[in-house]
């Protein structure tokens, strides 16, 4: 029997209808040769003489039937094809276009379903990949917080996933789960601060267990996840000149001046702070007082303290000196925790805002956005776009100025800096 079945219906009114094509058999002489041939003859669909030779039988009949249905098309209020497929076959395939109408073409969704679906060669829980993917960014240098913030995100979207195997998770799901986020009153849907580095965390993730080293996945399914356009960020919020002196007559006279030394290094050498910020890390170094070098005029920030892995020095200016001086050794004494939210809420301290001081002071008064940059640890495109002209030149130096009660600094002008030998 053929290979070919013609499918479908016509109606009533075209069932008598044919095309007149014949298939006669001939043997034909050409060049010397002599062989059989089947030729179709006959009028197309188009009702145009037709004259086919085929060297098979079956390549013939095949022509032939696929030209009638042509015609009995051209009438019929249901097409006719010659196909391969089965009656079943045939009834899922017209289901699927009526479902995906004119929105896609059924190859399309194929195609995305088979980059989308299709079972790896091997298979891993998310439960078992996030912890290879943590090990693995903790070889590569990844900073502590860092880390613990891709935990954090990794395994909330494996709960919500009932860590499913990896390959199992789709676009739609992240997109679900970027949904069910919400702000800290419970309610309201969280920001699109959030909602971006939740999906980046979870991007990373899928990017590295795509990865030709693993390929664990066949795509990243948060990929094709809508993004928020970046909002232009406010300008950051800086401490005026008596703002400062406040805090700091504040500090000197808070618990026999513990805090002074912590206070003092956040502003005038721009360490970033908090539990795992570098001013923490510095404090607890074994090389502590020789990183902060006053002989030298420089604090080295080692790779293993800077947030960006790259070490580089801070000039002690003639005022931090002071500072430096007249306080205790100890960074974070006995309790500090409760201490320094003491004074940051008496202060109503912002986030960031002793760094945002000191990069907006040190531009104003030294008019180097390269020297900030080096000094403070960021880029100069950052430098240049947040930090430009919030104060004036006269207010910079009078920053720098700032010195402990009863000292004075004549000059803020940067002094000469021996750096050590690399």
């Amino acid at each position: 029997m053929p290979f070919w079945c013609i499918l479908g219906s016509v109606n009533s009114s075209n069932k008598q209808h044919h095309s007149g094509l014949k298939i006669r058999q001939k043997t034909v002489r050409e060049h010397g040769y002599e062989y059989d041939t089947f030729e179709v003859e006959g009028k197309d669909a188009d009702g145009k003489r037709l004259r086919r030779r085929f060297k098979d039988r079956r390549e013939a009949e095949a022509f032939r039937a696929t030209e009638e249905v042509r015609l009995l098309n051209l009438t019929s209020a249901l097409n006719n094809v010659v196909t391969r497929l089965d009656e079943r076959q045939v009834r899922e395939a017209e289901d699927a276009f009526q479902r995906l109408g004119d929105h896609y073409s059924l190859r399309e969704a194929v195609e995305f379903f088979l980059s989308h679906s299709r079972e790896p060669d091997f298979q891993i829980s998310l439960r078992v990949a996030r912890r290879k993917f943590l090990d693995g960014k903790e070889r590569e240098g990844v900073r502590e917080r860092s880390i613990v913030q891709l935990e954090s995100t990794i395994k909330r979207f494996g709960k919500f996933m009932d860590n499913c195997l990896l390959h199992e998770v789709g676009e739609q799901d992240v997109e679900r789960f970027l949904k069910s986020l919400r702000a800290r009153d419970g309610v309201q849907a969280a920001s699109r601060k959030t909602w971006n580095n939740y999906r980046a965390d979870l991007s990373s993730f899928f990017n590295w267990c795509c990865d030709t080293q693993r390929r664990w996945l066949n795509g990243n399914p948060a990929q094709g996840v809508r993004k928020f356009r970046k909002l232009d960020r406010e300008l950051p919020e800086i401490l005026t000149i008596k703002q400062t002196l406040k805090l700091l007559r504040d500090v000197e006279g808070y618990r026999d001046g513990a805090m002074v030394r912590y206070f003092a290094l956040a502003l005038f050498a721009g360490l970033r702070t908090g539990p795992e910020g570098e001013l923490h890390k510095l404090a607890r170094h074994p090389d502590r007082d020789r990183l902060i070098d006053l002989k030298r005029g420089v604090i080295h920030v080692p790779s293993e303290i800077a947030k960006t892995r790259s070490k580089r020095q801070i000039e002690i200016r003639e005022n931090l000196r002071l500072w430096l001086e007249h306080s205790d050794p100890e960074i974070l004494p006995t309790g500090h925790d409760r201490m320094i939210r003491e004074i940051r809420k008496d202060h109503e301290l912002l986030h960031d805002q002793l760094r945002h001081s000191f990069f907006s002071y040190h531009v104003a008064a030294f008019r180097s956005v390269g020297d900030a940059s080096l000094e403070g640890g960021n880029t100069e495109a950052v430098v240049r776009k947040h930090y430009l002209n919030l104060a004036t030149k006269k207010e910079g130096l009078a920053f720098w100025r700032i010195a402990p009660k009863g000292e004075s600094v004549a000059n803020a002008a940067p002094s000469n800096v021996i750096p050590l030998a690399s």
